[in-house]
């Protein structure tokens, strides 16, 4: 008898345990980015070009709490802070966004969103030379504090994640570094040889090849005079021109993004975290109200008179420890679907503009990509027109 009620006693007390939760602290100190103690000669300066980060995510079938419109946009916004922070070490040479390699660039970065929640960033990132040499591929993960997206704390004026650029930077120069000038010679010149190649392909093609392992090697190098090089280097100016105003129109859409990503990671991070501790809830009380009722039902059956009592009151706290689960597992589809709405909400107000650039009275319009591709064809036309050629290889 003694030890029948004594169980239903532990057993309510565990119940009234299931609501219970702990909240682990997360630091807000951050990795700091490594800077070169020593000024890097400009001919050793590589120049880094960032592809446009894939999303990760499928548009048909989504994962819950994952926004197709949110990641795209993403993968235009982490790019321009990785940008930020590389230009900020001044280890490299230029460093720019560009969409689908649609330049030549001495190091491309590419790069895969895995998760993005405002608790979690985490991406995929691979790291190539212009001849075609990956220098490595690694993940990188970053959780944020709490404190990250408190003002009381400085929390609105510092990005929740810069860590994760910084480590991405640090590792990029300590490969770097491993490189002989010779080596880093060798990509800036086959950068080089691939634009000139792409316009002329009938003047270039015996200065570069690939060779068994599909990677760009130098074959002869043209001279210094040549005219024809001298003209693929002014086109190539050109080229950098139309990158750098490329580079105000993310620059434009990363200070839009800015305040509206910002409350939506905080809103994000919160709904993530009580998400997390709902559904936790939910099941601890939906698996404490099965195990009552059931020892409710054998109490019940007792020829004791008090453990029909026991029986009856763990029977009824079951059915209200269900009950209050299944309640926290509505709250919890509340919460998931107040996340849908914010990422429609901010999806509205980060679509890309429209980009008008003037050259020789032709205006681009559309997307980056149409007008990258327009641009291309514009300085095809000004190399045909200037060589007398009749079409180069498309690039």
């Amino acid at each position: 008898m003694k030890r029948i009620s004594n169980f239903y006693i532990l057993l309510l007390v565990a119940m009234l345990g299931t609501g219970c939760s702990t909240t682990t602290v997360k630091t807000t100190s951050q990795v700091p980015a490594i800077h070169e103690t020593a000024a890097v000669p400009e001919d050793q300066l590589l120049d880094v070009g960032i592809n446009i980060f894939k999303p990760g995510v499928d548009d048909l079938s989504p994962p819950e709490g994952v926004f197709p419109q949110i990641r795209k946009a993403e993968g235009r916004y982490i790019p321009y802070k990785l940008m930020e922070t590389l230009q900020q070490t001044g280890n490299w040479g230029v460093v720019r966004v560009i969409p689908d390699r649609k330049s030549e660039m001495d190091l491309w970065i590419d790069g895969e969103i895995l998760k993005s929640d405002g608790e979690v960033l985490a991406v995929n990132v691979k790291v190539q030379d212009s001849s075609g040499k990956v220098w490595y591929t690694k993940k990188y993960e970053e959780t944020a504090s709490k404190y990250a997206y408190d003002p009381s704390v400085g929390g609105r004026d510092k990005e929740p994640f810069q860590g994760l650029y910084n480590r991405i930077a640090n590792d990029l120069l300590l490969y770097r570094r491993q490189l002989t000038a010779n080596q880093i010679k060798t990509i800036r010149t086959i950068t080089e040889l691939k634009f000139a190649k792409a316009f002329s392909p009938e003047a270039f093609n015996d200065h570069i090849a690939t060779d068994s392992n599909g990677r760009y090697v130098i074959m002869r190098l043209p001279a210094d005079n040549d005219p024809i090089l001298q003209r693929i280097k002014k086109i190539r100016e050109r080229d950098n021109m139309f990158v750098d105003t490329l580079q105000d129109y993310y620059g434009s859409f990363a200070r839009q993004m800015d305040n509206p990503y910002f409350e939506w990671r905080k809103q994000s991070y919160d709904e993530t975290v009580t998400l997390r501790e709902l559904r936790n809830q939910s099941n601890a009380r939906l698996l404490g109200g099965i195990l009552a009722v059931g020892a409710g039902i054998v109490g019940m059956a007792s020829n004791s008179d008090l453990g029909k009592v026991a029986g009856t009151v763990a029977t009824i706290g079951g059915a209200y420890a269900i009950k209050s689960g299944l309640d926290k597992r509505s709250e919890s589809k509340m919460h998931a679907q107040a996340l849908e709405e914010l990422g429609s909400s901010l999806n509205a107000e980060i679509q890309p503009h429209t980009l008008e650039l003037e050259d020789r009275t032709v205006t681009l319009t559309g997307t980056v990509d149409n007008q990258y591709a327009q641009w291309k064809q514009i300085l095809r036309d000004i190399y045909i027109k200037e060589t007398g050629q009749t079409s180069p290889a498309a690039h």
